[in-house]
């Protein structure tokens, strides 16, 4: 039997993270799936691939149309807030922000109202997906998938809100009688991207918690969806590589001593709050004899800041490690950060071994808590803003509280929210003095979200789709 031809269209990190993975593509051709990866020019034009299984993403095709038709801008504004929750009631918001200062006070006014009428009529997501593609189709792909017999397409998320491109290679593929599967790559896309811009031939959900929220809030048929888990984090349940004293010292850090670990967000003035607490009053905790470890978020909002710059000389300066995914190369080249979303470089990743080496970590309400959760590392999210003069709420950790996700029970049962420096420090000496703190909540969150934790997603996720192939 000849392997199935799969292609798979990557564009942002994570999506790149969940199915570019060593491991990921081991399991594809254990699996008799062969991958025909289609890379944005962000990462296609960065290194060199082999030209019979990496093509480009024509990106700029689907840019150069969304920028030529007005409509087609409103319908996608549209599909990202007609699923009604916290979240996306607080990104409209946002957005009216944004626009605020630049628009007439009218033109507002009326976006406003009908935005908000037209997001809560009754199945209004499936006629705007469904007139964007009849009026918008698009045939960028076209010839490779007859040139190279693709045989059924993956695409990370179902086409909304950050995965239009994905959603435009999808319908493409199903004009042409070609299935198209895809996977959610975040635990929050189906709460928080808006509605889904193609029906899926059969949709990979991480849990069971997930398929209720797609078949609710994306009115999507039960029979066409399958719970196979999240493939990205089968990673964390495969063995290292290096024991814990063999990576602290191979980083410079000691080995006898706890190591507290930061996961910031976008916000700089996090991290010289950060710098504040850790570096110049280490003593505040345990005598300041600890391992500290700083990971940025690898975002440009936080890496191209000049702050970002400053606070990181700051760190090194003090001994801090910092472990960033987004550095920047002497020539300016993003050649290294390119190399770890795509997992080009064998092994477990640094941040496998942060997670799982690590005491205790703080975080800033991100995707990071969920997997501290899955290697049953203890987790407190800051709950308060030290500096918040000139800051816009988007960015502030009350917007973070206040989203659908991070609401949920389990998430705060299973972690400790701080709300202020001493209670931070506080909740750090506990975790450091007994780490089981909390472990069966941390362990039921983990498997609320990722469904079953036994490293098999990516098999389970090969045999859906080779099931729906026949």
């Amino acid at each position: 039997m000849s392997d199935i031809k799969i292609a798979i269209p990557l564009h942002g990190k994570m999506a790149a993270r969940a199915f570019h993975q060593p491991f990921f593509r081991q399991k594809l051709a254990e699996g008799s799936l062969k991958p025909l990866y289609f890379l944005s020019p962000y990462y296609y034009r960065a290194l060199t691939f082999d030209p019979t299984q990496y093509f480009e993403l024509q990106v700029e095709q689907y840019d150069a149309q969304y920028n030529r038709h007005f409509l087609l801008q409103q319908l996608r504004m549209l599909r990202r807030f007609v699923i009604v929750t916290e979240t996306t009631d607080m990104r409209f918001r946002e957005m009216i922000e944004t626009k605020l200062f630049d628009a007439t006070l009218p033109g507002m006014a009326a976006q406003m109202i009908y935005v908000s009428a037209l997001r809560r009529i009754p199945h209004i997501g499936r006629f705007l997906a469904w007139l964007e593609k009849r009026m918008y189709p698009t045939h960028a792909h076209d010839e490779y998938f007859a040139q190279q017999n693709v045989d059924c397409v993956l695409t990370p998320g179902m086409g909304n809100y950050n995965f239009w491109n994905e959603g435009n290679f999808a319908r493409e593929a199903q004009r042409k009688g070609i299935p198209a599967f895809a996977a959610i790559t975040n635990y929050d896309n189906i709460v928080n991207m808006g509605y889904r811009g193609f029906n899926p031939t059969c949709l990979a959900v991480w849990s069971r918690q997930m398929a209720d929220e797609v078949i609710k809030l994306h009115e999507y048929p039960a029979k066409k969806l399958e719970v196979v888990g999240a493939v990205q984090y089968d990673r964390y349940l495969q063995p290292l590589t290096m024991s814990r004293e063999e990576f602290l010292t191979s980083i410079g850090l000691d080995p006898v001593k706890k190591t507290v670990f930061f996961a910031g967000g976008v916000n700089v003035n996090h991290y010289f709050e950060i710098y504040r607490i850790f570096v110049e009053q280490k003593e505040r905790l345990w005598g300041g004899d600890f391992n500290f470890i700083v990971r940025p978020q690898p975002h440009a909002k936080l890496l191209d800041a000049p702050g970002w710059q400053v606070v990181e000389k700051l760190f090194v300066d003090a001994g801090v490690y910092v472990s960033n995914p987004g550095v920047v190369d002497a020539n300016g080249s993003r050649t290294q950060e390119i190399r770890i979303d795509l997992g080009m470089d064998d092994g477990p990743d640094e941040l496998n071994y942060l997670l799982r080496y690590s005491d205790v970590l703080v975080n800033n309400f991100s995707t990071m808590g969920l997997e501290a959760a899955i290697c049953d590392l203890p987790t407190i999210h800051i709950g308060y803003d030290a500096y918040t003069f000139g800051v816009k709420f988007g960015v502030t950790t009350g917007f973070q509280q206040r989203m659908t996700h991070n609401r949920r029970p389990l998430r705060l049962k299973a972690s400790k929210v701080a709300k202020s420096d001493q209670q931070l420090l506080a909740f750090i000496e506990q975790y450091l003095n007994d780490r089981s703190f909390d472990r069966e909540d941390r362990h039921e969150y983990a498997v609320s979200e990722c469904g079953e934790l036994d490293g098999m997603a990516t098999s389970r996720l090969t045999d859906m789709i080779k099931s729906r192939m026949k």
